[in-house]
């Protein structure tokens, strides 16, 4: 994955370091997911509170990539 989020890197022309890189692109998929199943209602009858389902999940993506400083949403 690292060759990929190199190549990226490249493309976008970007300074963010590969390893930084990579971890964005693997938030993007899971907040992508995490909509996802919102819409399509995959969280019915599993989760009912969806709204702080959905302010941890970002919490824990913006801390992954460097975003928050781990307090943030505590």
């Amino acid at each position: 994955m690292l060759r990929d989020a190199e190549r990226l890197r490249k493309q976008l022309d970007t300074r963010l370091p590969v390893p930084v890189l990579a971890e964005v692109v693997a938030a993007w998929a899971e907040l992508f997911g995490v909509i996802s199943f919102e819409l399509f209602g995959q969280f019915n009858r599993m989760i009912d509170a969806r709204d702080a389902f959905f302010d941890r999940a970002v919490a824990r993506l913006a801390r992954a990539v460097g975003l928050t400083d781990g307090e943030a949403g505590r």
